[in-house]
């Protein structure tokens, strides 16, 4: 892999964690101090749908 295409590859690796990031943060700020139960409601910002389905189309991981 090329200097670009690993730059490329860290900059998605960092979008990802962002996203994960403000995520919990919304959690936290909503007042969620277990995150088992906050995923399973409707309101908590928990699982990240917008990365599951990036990564669901991104093909296999192996």
């Amino acid at each position: 892999m090329d200097g670009e295409g690993l730059l490329a590859e860290v900059d998605a690796e960092l979008a990802d964690l962002t996203t994960v990031r403000a995520a919990l943060v919304a959690a936290v700020d909503a007042g969620c101090d277990d995150l088992t139960t906050c995923a399973t409601s409707p309101c908590c910002p928990i699982p990240f749908t917008d990365l599951a389905e990036k990564m669901r189309h991104a093909g296999p991981c192996c």
